[in-house]
């Protein structure tokens, strides 16, 4: 996460407002904070947050994609027969878009702040919310972030692949390879300027779709090499690296958006 961080908030473009540019460090110690939400074992928080990280695409029809926030969606897939959801479906497209909207509001009080002080507060709230942003962003980079296979193909599920079904697939791929294999510098060469999105709502969306497009070729990898800190395989370092600059990139764009966004009025 730190590593996406990095990348994203590396040479923005210079319109950008200083501040921005210059908490490179803070946005990439900022993007794995929602996981630390999750360390304590706080339930209340644990269950409030937990479902924002992923989508289960195999669960989500186009119809209940359409829907316009997350409560409209959780009702429609209740209607389906889900009983739970938020936990069997997860929320994570809503949670990047709302986060998004909280960034373009944010730019609009900055633009509009007098008051160097209350100017400076805003700048901090743009600064976390944009980390917390990165999180998300990151997370669905990771096909295992879309899927229902996302620790190990499921058992009640078709494998004619024999994909494995060996719980800790995740942690192994996320983040032993990822911690022992890959460093902000590998990124910074597939990280490019930064792109005005046209609809962000459906280009989020699309974003998590063609992440989700790569989980077969993510199980067929760990059959020819097993994921860990050990792994030494080119198309596993590779594959890590483009799904990374992926995140950065997109990361990037929604930044960039907001702040393009928030020259006009409400």
């Amino acid at each position: 996460h730190e590593s996406a961080g990095r990348a994203a908030a590396t040479d923005l473009p210079a319109e950008m407002p200083a501040f921005f540019r210059e908490a490179t460090e803070q946005l990439a110690y900022l993007n794995p904070e929602p996981d630390r939400w999750r360390g304590d074992g706080f339930r209340e928080l644990n269950e409030a947050k937990r479902y924002d990280h992923y989508i289960d695409f195999e669960l989500v029809p186009d119809s209940v994609r359409a829907a316009p926030d997350r409560f409209q969606y959780l009702i429609a897939l209740q209607k389906l027969g889900l009983e739970n959801p938020a936990r069997e479906a997860g929320l994570l497209p809503f949670r990047i878009v709302e986060l998004y909207q909280s960034l373009v509001v944010e730019w609009r009080l900055w633009r509009a702040a007098e008051d160097p002080a209350r100017r400076q507060w805003i700048e901090q709230r743009i600064i976390n919310d944009a980390g917390i942003l990165g999180h998300y962003v990151t997370d669905g980079a990771n096909p295992h972030h879309t899927t229902v296979h996302h620790d190990g193909w499921r058992a009640d599920w078709p494998n004619p692949r024999n994909f494995t079904m060996e719980r800790g697939f995740h942690s192994r791929f996320e983040s032993q390879f990822v911690e022992a294999r890959i460093r902000t510098a590998d990124l910074l060469p597939h990280v490019r300027a930064p792109r005005r999105l046209e609809n962000v709502r459906d280009d989020v969306l699309a974003y998590l779709l063609e992440s989700h497009s790569h989980l077969e070729r993510l199980y067929e990898l760990d059959q020819v090499e097993r994921f860990g800190r050990e792994t030494q395989g080119a198309e596993h370092r590779d594959f890590a690296v483009a799904r990374l600059a992926a995140g950065a990139n997109m990361l990037r764009d929604l930044w960039w958006t907001a702040w393009l966004a928030s020259e006009n009025p409400r």
